[in-house]
């Protein structure tokens, strides 16, 4: 063993000469090594998986090591068992006395614990005897407590009659302090059968005081004395009987009550004998009532600090009576046959509720009344699903009515701002759907979503009816939704569209906000969100609309304008001498417009947006001409083999046809002036103006303001009889205007 020694230190050494200057291997020898410290020591600096590496080396080099060192001394090794052969003789020597003491410990124990078993055994008798005895006691205790309450309640019933306007009686009091340690008693000996003997006569002597106490508590309240309320409510939650309490409330108050109200209710509906009935005035005189016959009741209860919060007077006295007795002899005022009538008496209801409220002095009280069984017994008497069924059908019924017709129906005079019969009914419907005498604020979400469904409705019925082809397979009627004036329906769609639109954003809005007031503020905002995005999907129909105004319009324009290239034909190859006057189609082209703008009733936008499509139109058609003829007539000078000597000074086709073209435009400027557009400002005829003009005349817009323009048409009919057009005459101002042209063209 001694040679082990040197070479154990040898061992060390190899092993700490191997590992890291951070592993300090010779700790794992100390006596108060903890591998917790030393990992948490280490883990300081150096990473978990590095400290988990080397340790794993660590442990292969000890094996390592340690079978290098059993090779080295293997002969101390072997001879190792022969040192300890004597430890096992040693060993049995001590197993005789060790084998003597656990004996006697096991002697020992057994005597601990025949003592303890006694001792046990003891406590048990003396645990059994002491229950014994406490039943005994309570036993006794409550007999006597019996009998004391049976000899006060028969000095009670045999003595003086008790005054019960006076002060509480004496004999009350302590009946009341009886019954409260017999109940005490009974609590604590439930299941003892000596006690539950006892039961009827507890029973019999409780009936007698609580019938004396509901004559105290009843002339309390006729005589408003505080003092005897208080003591008359502790003495019943003292025998913890407050439900008898609310029943006194009830049938001895709350019950007469109600037949003097409904008496005088009735001979007031035989006075309005042809009238529905309204609740209104029969909640008045119950409210009036309450707050004559039990406010002082109601007061106190809710007093703070009284100690008398476990009664509940509002909702177990008087909504319950209320709410039973109204219920079954008015049944028919809570029918939503009348749907006006319904919604009169509902929020009378609520409003009778918010009056019974205001008695609950905190929040707690508040979410009890609210919470009780016939809070919601009575609401659940207003079916407010059949209301708004009803109130669903009388809004699409008559939304409806305007909605399915053929065609926009025009109004002889606008109303609320709207021409069409169909918007009105829309209008009308919104209204409804937030008015004070039809909506309920139970019924938020049902009303909000009636509202978008009618604006949708209404959407949908004008997107259809724009879809309608532009002219019918038999060409009998060119537009069968918009009827034979297209135009005035269109401008009348529109300008509804739009007010409705602008309606919905400012007025409507305002009023569904303040409807939703009592909602919480997201639940708010996100249904103005709704209807402010259909308000705006409205608007943008009223742009489409507007489109089709305009294309229709523009159409009707281009068909007249188609007439330009009979100017080619008029000048092309015939001699005529330069024009002087615009051609005869221009009035026509412009009479659509002319016509639109009469019926636009100052609507100068939309009369520019129309104008302004025309005049787009018509240039290109301008331009598409003049690169025509003047490609015509390259062709014809191509083809000419000879040329006169007097060809230079002659005007040619193309030249009178580019004259003729821009005096028809300058024809134009002054229809679009008569029209309400000024063209001089007006960037879709400037644009027209310089397709037309010479090169010296672009940019500039000059109408001689003697030139008057002509007389529109008074109608867009087709079929109407054609007016005389009136032209200006060869020597007024059109013939000045058109000379610097003519020069201009000569000196070429």
């Amino acid at each position: 063993m001694e040679s082990t020694t040197p070479s154990l230190d040898v061992v060390e050494r190899r092993m700490l000469e191997q590992s890291p200057a951070w592993l300090k291997a010779d700790v794992f020898w100390d006596e108060d090594y903890d591998v917790d410290v030393y990992i948490r020591d280490l883990k300081a600096i150096v990473p978990l998986e590095t400290l988990r590496h080397e340790l794993q080396e660590h442990k292969q080099r000890v094996e390592t090591n340690l079978v290098q060192t059993i090779n080295e001394e293997y002969n101390d090794f072997v001879g190792l068992s022969s040192e300890v052969m004597d430890v096992e003789e040693a060993v049995s020597k001590m197993d005789e006395p060790l084998e003597d003491v656990e004996r006697k410990m096991k002697s020992v124990r057994a005597d601990i614990m025949a003592v303890m078993d006694n001792l046990q055994a003891c406590l048990a008798r003396r645990e059994e005897n002491f229950r014994a005895r406490e039943r005994l006691e309570i036993i006794q205790d409550t007999t006597h407590a019996v009998s004391k309450l049976e000899k006060l309640v028969h000095e009670m019933e045999n003595g003086p009659a008790l005054n019960y306007e006076d002060a509480f009686p004496r004999v009350l009091e302590r009946i009341a302090s009886e019954l409260s340690k017999i109940q005490f008693y009974l609590a604590k000996g439930d299941s003892l059968p000596s006690l539950q003997n006892l039961n009827p006569r507890i029973q019999k002597a409780r009936e007698v005081f609580l019938v004396e106490l509901g004559k105290i508590l009843e002339a309390s309240l006729r005589i408003k004395s505080t003092a005897n309320l208080q003591q008359c409510l502790r003495s019943y939650a003292s025998v913890n009987a407050v439900d008898q309490a609310e029943a006194v409330v009830k049938e001895r108050i709350m019950k007469p009550l109600l037949e003097e109200c409904l008496e005088a209710y009735d001979t007031l509906i035989q006075a309005k004998a042809h009238e529905p009935e309204q609740l209104e005035p029969l909640y008045t005189d119950i409210i009036y009532g309450v707050s004559s016959r039990l406010g002082i009741l109601l007061r106190l209860v809710n007093t703070p600090h009284s100690g008398l919060h476990a009664f509940s007077f509002l909702a177990n006295s008087v909504l319950a009576q209320v709410e039973s007795t109204v219920g079954e002899r008015r049944a028919s005022s809570f029918s939503p046959g009348i749907p006006s009538m319904f919604h009169k008496n509902y929020l009378a209801t609520l409003r009778f509720l918010e009056e019974l409220e205001k008695y609950c002095i905190s929040k707690k009280k508040l979410e009890v009344f609210r919470g009780s069984e016939h809070y919601r017994s009575l609401l659940k008497r207003w079916n407010t699903s059949v209301y708004f069924t009803l109130r669903f059908q009388d809004v699409a019924t008559g939304l409806e009515r305007h909605l399915s017709g053929a065609r926009p129906a025009l109004l002889a005079e606008p109303k609320d701002g709207f021409v069409l019969e169909s918007t009105v009914a829309v209008w009308e419907s919104l209204g409804k759907c937030f008015s004070p005498d039809f909506y309920l604020q139970d019924l938020a979400d049902k009303f909000l979503k009636l509202s978008l469904q009618v604006l949708a409705r209404y959407r949908h019925w004008v997107e259809q009816g724009l879809q309608v082809p532009a002219s019918s397979s038999e060409g009998v009627e060119a537009e069968p939704w918009l009827g034979a004036d297209p135009e005035k329906r269109l401008h009348a769609i529109v300008h509804d569209l739009r007010a409705l639109s602008s309606n919905v954003l400012e007025s409507y809005l305002n009023t569904v906000s303040v409807q939703l007031s009592d909602l919480p503020d997201d639940v708010k905002r996100s249904s103005l969100d709704l209807l402010r995005n259909a308000a705006l999907k409205v608007g943008d129909v009223a742009e489409a609309a507007q489109d089709r105004l305009i294309g229709l319009i523009s159409e009707k324009c281009a068909t007249v304008l188609k007439q330009m290239r009979g100017v080619t034909a008029a000048y092309r190859m015939t001699n005529k001498p330069m024009p002087t006057r615009p051609s005869t189609y221009v009035n026509g082209a412009m009479a659509p417009i002319l016509s639109f703008s009469g019926m636009a009733n100052g609507d100068s936008a939309l009369v520019e947006a129309v104008a302004a499509s025309v005049c787009n139109v018509y240039k290109t058609m301008i331009k598409e001409l003049i690169e025509t003829v003047k490609k015509t007539e390259s062709s014809l000078k191509r083809l000419k083999k000879q040329a006169s000597s007097d060809a230079v000074a002659k005007v040619t086709d193309t030249e009178k046809i580019c004259l003729q073209l821009f005096l028809d435009v300058k024809e134009v400027g002054r229809q679009l002036k008569h029209a309400g557009v000024d063209p001089n400002n007006f960037e879709a005829y400037v644009s027209l103006w310089d397709a037309a003009a010479p090169e010296d005349a672009k940019g500039v817009v000059q109408l001689s303001p003697e030139e008057t323009p002509q007389k529109p048409p008074e109608t867009l009919n087709p079929g109407a009889k054609k007016q005389k057009i009136l032209r200006p005459s060869p020597d007024s101002g059109m013939q000045a205007l058109s000379l610097p042209f003519i020069a201009h063209l000569l000196t070429r």
